[in-house]
């Protein structure tokens, strides 16, 4: 789930376009797919056996709601008692690894590891348990955007350094009494999670500090993610999982060929991918990061640079911390030269500098970035853990504001959501480039497809619609209905082969 997509791209429509391939468009014999979820966006059960409430159980029940129409996770998909159900469908399509998320005040209700919730650990035991019984690899997310709220009332949050000897323990926990887990995310788009909630203030726990917080957000996600990996290796050196975090990273073109705005595509993918890559493969900040914002903080006459600085120590904590590459890609941003603000103006954006289009059909865009970072940061496992495309971009088109507490008339029939044609070219697309990457060396290990089902789709509510499966929340029953893209991918996991010949057919969405 890319959450950002939804403030940039509302329609997209693509010529046709003809991929030829250097091989026959079959995937290599250990290369794994999987399917996600995450916990606030499927589980439900916001309240129940001893779970403490998160960031964003309060962040949705706030008066006037923040989410589409006033939906709230207090009941989701019901997956924590529906997880059964749920698993079995993900081994229907036939995928290798089966991504969930933890929620933290499931487990420590307040945050802090005084208290363990017996109940809430041994339902995530037996998640494992059942995806073990489909012979799929469990992969956990540590922290998908659900901090505790007692945490945060305490002052302890993604600024604070008192927040990562927290964030180890609860890890420690899981990590503990999870042995089985193959691949553990630490963090899940930590852009999102800075950016979003701490710099524009749209996500919980909805802080506005742009140019600011945002960056120490990123500061802090990094000590706290190689803070986890070091603890991983250290006391679990038995255990064969692999570790890494999943950040968000989409490709980033030159509106036109002039240098400026070939400089400008360089510079944003410094600060949209560098920022949390670079640390973690390269150490220390991208210089371009570095330099921006210490020039536009001595212009405002501030005594430092706005962005936290990494001591010696730190550079070497963080660096190789990781046993893969994660990223999560959804489009491609078409970026053009910006002009520089006054310099009494903080914000992410001054510091950047670039004025973007986007374009979320544009395949080869995902081959141009596996290149681009096996070139910046070396030969790596890359798994690529989340790759999708949501419905109803035209529907929210029609909507003037994100914070509707009642539904307009415009209907979209369940039979348009299930027959979802454009994402099977959506997915054929992108993964026929990714075959080209592997094929040109690009050690491409995995795709996990986002998501298994429809969901809560943060503050859009249960109207942007990623699902393989898709469910009516109009229904109290909440059927899980297969849609013509789980047919497509029961059939790649069948045969593990592409026709990346023919045409690949404009996407235009409803």
């Amino acid at each position: 789930m890319y959450f950002l997509l939804m403030f940039i791209m509302l329609f997209s429509t693509a010529s046709n376009k003809q991929i030829r391939l250097k091989n026959n468009g079959r995937f290599p014999d250990k290369f794994t797919f999987g399917t996600a979820t995450s916990a606030y966006q499927t589980e439900g059960a916001w309240n129940l056996d001893g779970k403490g409430e998160s960031i964003w159980d309060n962040f949705m029940h706030k008066v006037p709601s923040p989410a589409l129409y006033g939906d709230t996770g207090d009941i989701a998909c019901d997956s924590y008692r529906r997880y059964k159900e749920d698993i079995r469908n993900a081994a229907e399509l036939g995928v290798q690894i089966y991504k969930f998320s933890i929620a933290w005040s499931r487990i420590l209700p307040t945050g802090y590891a005084n208290f363990i919730n017996d109940k809430g650990l041994t339902h995530y035991k037996n998640v494992v348990k059942e995806i073990l019984k489909y012979n799929m690899t469990p992969a956990v997310t540590i922290y998908h955007w659900d901090l505790p709220q007692r945490l945060l009332e305490d002052g302890i949050d993604w600024t604070t350094n008192d927040l990562i000897p927290h964030f180890v323990n609860y890890s420690r926990i899981l990590i503990r009494n999870l042995p089985e887990v193959g691949y553990w995310i630490t963090i899940n788009e930590p852009k999102q999670i800075c950016r979003l909630g701490y710099g524009i203030g749209v996500i919980a726990p909805g802080i506005k500090s742009n140019g600011v917080l945002e960056y120490h957000c990123a500061y802090i996600v990094l000590k706290s993610h190689a803070a986890v990996y070091r603890m991983f290796k250290k006391e679990f050196p038995h255990y064969t999982a692999k570790m890494s975090l999943g950040s968000d990273c989409q490709w980033i073109r030159p509106l036109t060929s002039s240098p400026s705005d070939i400089e400008a595509a360089t510079r944003q993918l410094q600060f949209e991918c560098g920022m949390y890559f670079h640390p973690l493969f390269n150490g220390d900040w991208p210089e371009i990061l570095k330099q921006r914002i210490q020039e536009r903080s001595f212009a405002a006459n501030l005594s430092k640079s706005r962005l936290p600085e990494f001591t010696d120590e730190e550079i070497y904590d963080i660096k190789g911390n990781y046993d893969f590459l994660g990223i999560n890609h959804y489009y491609t941003i078409f970026t053009k030269n910006g002009i520089e603000s006054p310099p009494n103006i903080t914000s992410y954006e001054a510091d950047v500098r670039v004025t973007d289009s986007f374009d979320v059909y544009k395949p080869d865009g995902i081959y141009e970035l596996l290149k681009w970072l096996t070139e910046e940061y070396g030969y790596h496992e890359i798994l690529i853990t989340e790759l999708g495309l949501g419905q109803n971009f035209t529907y929210l088109n029609k909507i003037k504001t994100p914070h509707l507490q009642s539904k307009p008339p415009y209907v979209i029939t369940e039979n348009i959501y299930i027959n979802d044609i454009d994402r099977i070219y959506h997915f054929k697309g992108y993964m026929c480039y990714i075959l080209e990457a592997i094929t040109d060396g690009i050690n491409v290990i995995g795709i996990i497809i986002w998501n298994l089902m429809d969901d809560l789709e943060w503050i859009f509510g249960y109207n942007i619609r990623f699902g393989l499966y898709y469910i009516d929340f109009e229904d109290p029953k909440l059927p899980r209905i297969s849609k013509k893209s789980a047919e497509f991918i029961k059939d790649l996991m069948r045969t593990r082969t592409l026709n990346c010949t023919e045409t690949i057919q404009p996407v235009c969405l409803i």
